[in-house]
């Protein structure tokens, strides 16, 4: 029965929110693994189920690909990039950073991603159901 669900309810549509949550997660997890050199020197891409991959070397060429963005493009990187030639990378840092970073590659992307900017900025009906209780 929950197959049959699965396959025939209708499917939530993602946020722009859900996906800023998710560019700020990214953020946080690549630095914390694989440090700021190799995370500058990567690219984030944006597939069409609206998911955030990065890529360490060049992304493969596909269509299924909505944007790409290279790290060190964005102003953030190079702030981050200053800020940590100066006080080292650390789990503050790059919680403090993160939110940055995502901000900036939002704006990227949203530039870049006509069907990003075409998703509700917000889940109105989970808002309306929060601010009843």
């Amino acid at each position: 029965m929950e197959l049959l669900t699965r396959l025939f309810a209708p499917r939530r549509r993602k946020t722009r929110q859900e996906v800023a949550g998710r560019a700020t997660e990214v953020a946080q997890q690549v630095l914390s693994d694989i440090g700021i050199d190799r995370f500058l020197n990567g690219t984030i891409l944006l597939d069409r189920q609206f998911r955030l991959r990065f890529f360490s070397s060049t992304p493969p060429s596909s269509g299924s690909a909505l944007a790409a963005i290279a790290v060190r493009d964005l102003p953030e990187a190079l702030i981050l990039r200053a800020y940590v030639d100066d006080a080292g990378l650390d789990a503050a840092t790059v919680r403090r950073h993160a939110p940055l970073l995502a901000d900036g590659l939002m704006r990227e992307l949203l530039a870049r991603a006509p069907e990003l900017r075409a998703l509700p900025l917000n889940d109105a009906l989970r808002d309306r159901r929060l601010s009843v209780r």
